[in-house]
């Protein structure tokens, strides 16, 4: 306890001085003074004990010549000091490893340090500084080098990042034709067409539809129809790389109905969900074939007013699913 109220007589005195009057005097030792004077040691250590940083490159993997080493250490020692690194030649305590893989133009750079490991490619070697920064940025927070991280910034985008890579999808459009009907007050059935937009990968796709029309036909005329003004959905292949797959979709439609009825017509329109199965055949190629069975499930119902004859409203209700099986053909072009 003498060492701690010595201290708190000297709070103004500096640490340095602190310590050296503590060993002039003497003091017994002890648990405290043990403790002192271990801190004194860490305060009065030289300052090249405290944490520095410096980077060599592995020659034996490295593809580089020597003149682009000598630069990509001052480039890559740069990019450590930006992020407010102590960077010396010698005596560091922390050694970041890089080397650099060659492929005709691009180059793939390896750093390693007491951090962890990074790895990406840029597609030529004017892009390695800004790659740099990212690398050190990433490995020092800890986070993934990805384009939404905190390792980019706006200074440091590399060419390659301007450009990503991204899986090409099949795109087509089509048009399909065939027959409906509805539960809706009795049957009602008729002919169905609509058109759309379908971008495929290997197993998944997105289905864009618009204005497909299921009309009623009542002996000789149409007197009715359900309408889908636009559909979107998503639809998922059993055979990924097959020339032909089954496969099933679902999606939400925003759509109307006219049903006709002995007093009146039962209208309404609204959000409607709607699940497919299908067989698509041609998939090899820029053509399809489309065999498609649909089921439309409105969420609301529709209503139809009358006049009792003595000048009131009567409301009648009703539910309008759609169940239609049609044929389509679909066509697309050469990514080349």
């Amino acid at each position: 306890m003498r060492v701690k109220r010595s201290a708190q007589r000297r709070g103004g005195l500096g640490v340095s001085e602190w310590c050296a009057r503590a060993a002039r005097k003497g003091w017994r030792p002890g648990v405290w003074l043990l403790a002192a004077l271990g801190a004194c040691a860490a305060v009065l250590a030289p300052g090249s004990a405290r944490a520095a940083s410096c980077v060599q490159i592995d020659e034996q993997r490295d593809g580089l010549s020597a003149e682009e080493r000598s630069s990509v250490l001052t480039l890559f020692e740069a990019a450590l000091s930006e992020e407010r690194q102590e960077v010396v030649r010698e005596g560091c305590t922390d050694t970041w490893t890089l080397y650099h893989v060659r492929l005709g133009e691009s180059l793939t750079v390896v750093v390693q340090s007491s951090r962890g490991m990074r790895r990406e490619r840029v597609n030529e070697i004017e892009d390695l500084p800004p790659l740099y920064s990212q690398l050190v940025r990433s490995l020092l927070s800890g986070s993934e080098l990805t384009t939404d991280g905190g390792a980019v910034n706006r200074k440091n985008v590399t060419e390659s990042q301007t450009e990503p890579q991204r899986v090409h999808a099949e795109a087509m459009w089509y048009a399909k034709l065939g027959y409906g009907t509805t539960t809706a007050d009795g049957f009602h059935s008729g002919p169905q067409f609509g058109f759309g937009r379908r971008w495929e990968l290997d197993t998944v796709g997105i289905d864009l539809a618009f204005l497909n029309f299921l009309t009623y036909q009542d002996s000789d005329e149409f007197s009715g129809m359900s309408v889908g003004w636009i559909e979107l959905g998503a639809d998922y292949f059993f055979d990924a790389f097959g020339n032909s797959s089954p496969y099933v979709g679902a999606g939400l439609s925003l759509g109307s109905h006219t049903i006709p009825s002995g007093d009146g017509e039962f209208e309404g329109s609204g959000l409607q969900g709607k699940a497919m199965v299908g067989y698509e055949f041609f998939r090899a190629s820029t053509i399809r074939l489309l065999a498609q069975f649909d089921a439309v499930l409105p969420m609301y119902r529709l209503a139809r007013k009358t006049s009792d004859g003595l000048g009131n409203t009567v409301t009648a209700h009703t539910y309008s699913p759609n169940f239609m099986f049609s044929l389509g053909l679909g066509w697309g072009s050469s990514s080349k």
